[in-house]
């Protein structure tokens, strides 16, 4: 029920983002025509507000995702691209791994959005976690799960999240070239030295989806409200989830993930993540 529920809200989300765009003429929805831009120094930027947007009306009625049309923004900073299978949006470094007095930064998060864990993530983007929801959506892709950590019984086990498989890319600018990485190349085990992609095994990305919860007698998407949207550690409402369960709990898994400050660019730099759908 909790799928059912939770495709239902975001292809109304589609539906409505391309119903009001005039296809002909490349312009965002009535209301949304100044998208603003991630800016350089997030930390000085007043962020938007965190507040998310009540659930909208269920429409009985909602047409294909084909309807969508292909490499376009179907919501404020969600760009979809239907023939390459690429959902993206913006976003920029908020962590400072190359300041001598503060090299490790412990690492939680991959792309989280504003006030929320910008200090352990590797991007922070100003879209909302439900919209790349819905993008995927529109690629016809169906979300899994959530990974879950269970307390019933003697120890705590680990159920992992499920779902697509998706390809993450980060790319920024240095020096007029454009610089591509996966986000397992910008994360390193400090206990032995060695990146993510070496460390991941058969692990890897899934559209894991989030959830929608109840809160105030009003239902929100669960990672609209803590705002992690590529998880690393598992918080149980990431939209994207690593298939590996890492705890955030200290006192279960002592941190061992870090930025790599080999390949991290400097704080505020403009990133471009793309999710690449199989």
């Amino acid at each position: 029920m909790r799928l059912c529920r939770l495709c239902r809200l975001c292809l109304v989300l589609i539906v409505a983002a391309s119903c009001a765009r005039d296809h002909s003429v490349e312009r965002a929805p009535p209301g949304m025509e100044e998208v603003p831009e991630a800016p350089p120094h997030p930390k000085a930027a007043e962020p938007p507000s965190l507040a998310p947007s009540p659930v909208p009306e269920r429409d009985s009625v909602t047409p294909p995702a084909s309807s969508i049309p292909a490499n376009v923004e179907i919501f404020p900073g969600v760009r979809i691209d239907r023939a390459a299978r690429t959902v993206a949006f913006d976003g920029t470094v908020p962590i400072d791994c190359h300041n001598e007095r503060t090299p490790v930064v412990y690492l939680e998060v991959v792309v989280c959005t504003p006030d929320t864990k910008e200090h352990e993530a590797l991007v922070l983007t100003r879209v909302k976690p439900s919209h790349v929801h819905a993008a995927l959506l529109a690629l016809g892709l169906e979300p899994g799960r959530v990974g879950v950590w269970n307390w019933d019984g003697p120890r705590l086990t680990a159920e992992a999240p499920t779902g697509p498989r998706l390809k993450i890319t980060l790319s920024y600018v240095l020096k007029g070239a454009v610089i591509e990485a996966t986000p397992q190349e910008w994360i390193l085990n400090i206990r032995n030295q060695r990146t993510l992609v070496t460390e991941a095994g058969s692990n890897g990305w899934v559209f894991s989806g989030s959830a929608v919860v109840t809160r105030g007698g009003q239902e929100w998407y669960h990672a609209d409200r803590e705002g992690c949207l590529i998880g690393l550690t598992c918080f149980g409402h990431e939209t994207i989830s690593w298939t590996e369960m890492f705890s955030p709990d200290s006192g279960i898994h002592e941190p061992q993930w870090i930025a790599d400050s080999r390949t991290v660019p400097p704080y505020g730099t403009a990133v471009t993540v793309t999710v690449q759908a199989p």
